[in-house]
């Protein structure tokens, strides 16, 4: 897959299919969203594109009140590129770009720059400035200019509509597991080990603490039972999401006790990946106490993965 970081470098020497949206999460309505994207590009024979916007409009428009993102710009990168995609255009959203008149968006980015033959869109799609731009008058002026534009309509699981607002509410309340479902992959965060203050060793479990973006959504305070991703191995392990209460602290952290893991990985990055929530965070009485409920942490997330508890 290619990916432009700047219009300007855009030159595709034939017209392209192309997809439009933010894709945040790249959740079962992007999913469906791109697989339309794939299966006009065969039918055509013409590469596929997605275009989307970084940083997310919503960080431009209302940096104050925009919620946090359910991935990281590399995440999503990574995730489109699996499902096959050609090229990933991050068209660099300001305050002038969010100005621009919807019809000039078309004429001018999706016909004159990319080239676009034929466009797919979600329902509730919005560009332009003030959002005046939405896939019925896209399709209406696409239609005009002999460009097919096909909307995908809402697409529903368990009963509720897919959208990143409801992941993230999921994501934000510890429901990690219904979370995966409604992106037909687990939620996971990104870090760098780094260094904290050695008291899981000192109990007897050591753990990775992982720095993290500011901007992505963290689960709720607790205990997870999670996969750590390094050098593209998985691990088995246990996260804690919390301020650490027994030990009367007040910054949120993430910390990654991994099973049978003694390898010095400061500075290296692991990806997070949240399979299930086991608890909810606790103050304890003790040490001891602590000690005590990380145990059956660890059996409850044994139980989780299938293994054996007595390996």
């Amino acid at each position: 897959m290619k990916t432009y970081r700047e219009l300007l470098n855009i030159n595709f020497p034939q017209p392209i299919v192309c997809g439009l949206g933010n894709f945040d999460g790249v959740h079962l309505g992007h999913q469906k969203l791109i697989n339309e994207l794939m299966k006009q590009s065969k039918i055509r024979g013409l590469e596929s594109a997605i275009l989307t916007f970084e940083p997310h409009p919503a960080k431009v428009l209302h940096p104050k009140k925009s919620d946090p993102l359910i991935m990281t710009l590399r995440q999503k990168e990574r995730v489109i590129e699996s499902l096959g995609v050609h090229n990933l255009i991050f068209a660099p959203f300001t305050e002038d770009f969010s100005r621009l008149n919807y019809k000039d968006f078309i004429y001018d980015i999706l016909i004159k720059t990319c080239r676009v033959k034929t466009i797919v869109v979600g329902f509730n799609y919005t560009f332009g400035n003030r959002g005046e731009g939405n896939a019925v008058n896209l399709r209406e002026i696409c239609s005009n200019e002999g460009i097919d534009a096909i909307i995908i309509p809402p697409v529903t699981y368990d009963g509720k509509v897919v959208s990143s607002s409801l992941i993230r509410s999921l994501i934000m309340n510890g429901n990690v597991k219904k979370a995966a479902e409604f992106m037909n992959r687990p939620f996971s965060i990104e870090g760098a080990v780094v260094c904290g203050d050695a008291r899981g060793r000192k109990l007897g479990f050591p753990t990775a603490n992982i720095s993290y973006s500011p901007d992505i959504v963290l689960p709720a305070r607790g205990v997870y039972a999670t996969l750590a991703i390094w050098r593209n191995c998985a691990f088995k392990s246990t996260t804690n999401i919390g301020i650490k209460p027994t030990f009367n602290k007040n910054q949120t952290t993430i910390e990654v006790h991994i099973f049978d893991f003694n390898e010095q990985i400061y500075g290296e990055t692991l990806e997070i990946v949240f399979m299930e929530k086991i608890r909810d965070e606790i103050k304890f009485e003790s040490p001891l106490k602590l000690i005590e409920q990380v145990k059956k942490d660890i059996e409850i997330a044994k139980k989780i993965f299938g293994m054996n508890l007595h390996q």
